[in-house]
Order: structure tokens, then C-alpha cells, then sequence
């Protein structure tokens, strides 16, 4: 059994946990200069799944094609369209270390009517609300992208953005709970 406290639909394991896997995986959050969060902490329930999460996690944040500043205005957006707190929440402050203005933060619900953004980045607006729209992408959209962006820059944004829709959606189904200082805290605003 792991260790665990109350909080959320399924109880944090600690981040103290003993189990050689989650120490490990803990231990290489620590590593990145921050305790697990809350979404480790319950990922963690399923041990052998924690550390390929990290491990993608990691890649998508440490060894890109693409600008940070493009990668956090996708995650954003998908935490927008996605409904999710808990990504916005964490995302936002990555964000504006990332280069992002406080418009930019401010109008990226209506991003679409708003002059705060590049034509790059309206690009990688549209692209995301396609994704996540009834529609789909349309070759349009992807033409519009595609003249902006090299191949493995879009399918970074776009591996970067399935990613964390399906941490919106894990976050939302178990109700991750937010951590107090998620909103302040340092982590991955390096």
C-alpha cells in the first residue's frame, strides 16, 4: 500500500513515499528544484506510469525546436479550451517568464479579436483551437502553420499541446487539487 493523504478523489501519495519507483521519480522532480506537485503526487498511484510521465514531461519542456514562449501560449490555450484550472494556473506565470505580456494573458480568450499577437502566434492560436474544435484541422489552418513553423516545431506544438489536454483531463477527472502557491511557485519558470 502507499502512503497517502487525503486530498482530491484520490488521496496524494506522499512525496516522501519509500516505493523504489516513486522515490526515483520524485527524486528527478527534486532534481529540477521543486518538490513533486499535487498531479505527481497522484499520478503516483500508478507507479510505473510516473516516471515515463516525467520522462515525457521533461523532453517536451528541456529539448525543443520551438520557442518556450510558443510552447506556453499552446499550453494556454489548451488549458482554455480544456476547461482546466490547474494547468492555467501553473502555466500562467511560465508564460510570462517565457515572454508573454500581461495583454497577451489579459485577451487570449478573445485572442482572435485582440492586436496583442503576432501573426506566429495567431498561427499557433488558430492551430490550437482547431484541435480542440468540432471541426478539426482544416488544411487552411494547417497551410497557415505550416508557413511559420518548420515540421518538428508543429509537431512539437502539437505533441505539447495533446499533452496537456490530457493532463487537463486527468486533473479534472480526479480533482487534482491546486497547490497553494501554484500560481507564485518557481516551478519550470527556468
Amino acid at each position: 500500500m502507499l502512503d497517502s493523504v487525503s486530498s482530491g478523489r484520490l488521496d496524494l501519495v506522499e512525496s516522501a513515499s519509500t516505493h523504489p519507483a516513486i522515490r526515483a521519480a520524485f527524486n528527478a522532480v527534486r532534481a529540477r528544484g521543486t518538490e513533486p506537485l499535487n498531479l505527481h503526487r497522484t499520478i503516483a498511484h500508478a507507479p510505473s506510469l510516473l516516471a515515463p510521465f516525467l520522462d515525457l514531461a521533461f523532453a517536451l519542456r528541456a529539448a525543443p525546436a520551438t520557442p518556450r514562449v510558443d510552447r506556453e501560449l499552446i499550453i494556454l490555450r489548451t488549458a482554455q479550451l480544456c476547461d482546466s484550472d490547474y494547468v492555467l494556473t501553473h502555466h500562467v506565470g511560465m508564460g510570462e517568464s517565457s515572454g508573454l505580456t500581461a495583454e497577451q494573458l489579459h485577451d487570449l480568450a478573445g485572442w482572435y479579436d485582440s492586436g496583442h499577437f503576432n501573426e506566429r502566434q495567431r498561427a499557433i492560436l488558430g492551430y490550437a483551437d482547431a484541435m480542440f474544435g468540432p471541426g478539426g484541422v482544416r488544411d487552411s489552418t494547417f497551410t497557415s502553420i505550416e508557413r511559420l513553423l518548420s515540421a518538428d516545431q508543429i509537431v512539437e506544438l502539437t505533441l505539447t499541446a495533446a499533452f496537456y489536454s490530457g493532463i487537463a483531463r486527468f486533473a479534472r477527472a480526479l480533482g487534482v487539487p491546486l497547490e497553494p502557491n501554484a500560481a507564485s511557485s518557481d516551478y519550470g519558470r527556468t
